[in-house]
């Protein structure tokens, strides 16, 4: 979708006129019909005021590639296991990696993610959808029950290990995807694959 086509569409979607969108923008109602049709390309301050106003950011509106939903069906997941225990990981988004990633772990009793903390940059949420893990990070241990979630940076080293009698399964969610980059580098891209938790401390 072209900039001018982008700006129309968000536009409608808010229900403003041309003439509101000039208004909350400072700009006149003529140049926002010419931006809109493509007569006219606006300078990065005009297109972050439109952003702006649009409720939107200046990457959505300038960005070209096609914004097509992409969709990991679950027989179709990578997966692997962690340091060859008993643990799985499935991960669950966009290959190639996007900036989100978002992994399926399934943890048995006194299992943990990895034997060391690891680390890396950007950010982590953990959310516990059965059983009870602990996660350490830095100086802190948290206990997670199902329902449970925690946000920390993930620059702090840090690990997670089943703390019930049952098994855990858990949600993980990175930005910037970090694990399934990992995997193929040491290449490991297909289904079934072991892990060596110990190049995993070195992410980051």
């Amino acid at each position: 979708m072209q900039l001018g086509r982008k700006i129309r569409d968000l536009r409608l979607r808010r229900g403003l006129t041309v003439q509101q969108l000039a208004e909350a923008t400072g700009l006149s109602k003529g140049f926002v019909s010419q931006v809109e049709n493509g007569r006219t390309s606006p300078s990065l301050a005009t297109l972050y005021d439109l952003a702006k106003s649009l409720e939107t950011s200046v990457a959505y509106l300038v960005v070209e590639e096609d914004q097509v939903p992409y969709v990991v069906r679950r027989a179709e997941r990578p997966n692997m296991s962690v340091n060859g225990n008993a643990s799985r990981v499935e991960v669950m988004s966009a290959q190639p990696r996007r900036n989100l990633e978002l992994l399926h772990c399934e943890l048995p009793p006194g299992v943990s993610m990895s034997d060391k903390r690891h680390f890396h940059h950007g950010e982590e949420v953990v959310l516990c959808v059965e059983g009870r893990v602990s996660l350490a990070c830095g100086e802190h241990v948290v206990l997670l029950d199902a329902g449970d979630s925690c946000h920390f940076d993930g620059r702090v080293p840090h690990s997670l290990e089943n703390a019930g009698d049952t098994t855990a399964r858990l949600f993980i969610a990175l930005t910037p995807a970090s694990f399934e980059p990992l995997m193929r580098s040491r290449g490991e891209g297909t289904n079934g694959h072991t892990v060596d938790t110990a190049v995993l401390d070195t992410i980051g």
